[in-house]
């Protein structure tokens, strides 16, 4: 894992030392915000969590940069629950369309994603009341993803679509693949 952190900042670092630069914008921005996550399977319910990408304006309408995000997500029925995560360590490729105010872009990360989940019963006891009993913890590892998406900044205003593809997971755990909606603001990166 600390070997692909040191692959992801080298990269962002090697980026900042290129010779091209963008000749409207600042060359480094931090994108930080809130998601809300909505599974690809019906195992769990949906969930929320957040992100922090910062990274480097190549060009005008190229950036790269390393990201981290996290995301909870839920089920729940009658005598249990699950609570699962997800959090993810990406390099992240961004293409905006122009230099407006108004930039719509395409982009896609790629990455690892560490995923795991509890799953809780609920129990009655002898006096009548219900206790929550640890019944699985699944550890399920890390696996690599990528992760198209399609949003927007307006001003320091960031709106994106993702959806989270990750490979290699165990039958039966293979619901951890979710769609994000995300919501943020970014720092620096603005008109020079």
């Amino acid at each position: 894992m600390r070997k692909i952190l040191t692959l992801i900042v080298a990269c962002v670092v090697f980026a900042g030392v290129a010779s091209a630069q963008s000749d409207s914008f600042k060359s480094f921005r931090v994108d930080a915000g809130l998601l809300y996550a909505i599974p690809g399977g019906d195992a769990l319910d949906a969930g929320v969590g957040y992100y922090l990408n910062p990274k480097y304006q190549i060009t005008d309408n190229i950036l790269l940069g390393a990201k981290v995000e996290g995301a909870v997500m839920g089920s729940a029925n009658e005598d249990a629950f699950d609570v699962s995560a997800v959090v993810s360590y990406a390099a992240t490729f961004d293409y905006y369309f122009n230099t407006n105010s108004f930039r719509p872009f395409v982009g896609m990360d790629a990455g690892i994603y560490s995923l795991g989940s509890i799953e809780f019963d609920s129990n009655e006891n002898f006096a009548g009341g219900s206790t929550l009993e640890i019944n699985e913890d699944h550890d399920l590892g890390s696996k690599f993803g990528i992760a198209p998406k399609v949003g927007f900044s307006y001003g320091h205003f960031d709106m994106a679509l993702q959806y989270n593809l990750i490979f290699g997971q165990e039958k039966g755990y293979d619901e951890y693949n979710y769609m994000s909606v995300k919501v943020g603001f970014h720092f620096g990166g603005g008109k020079k």
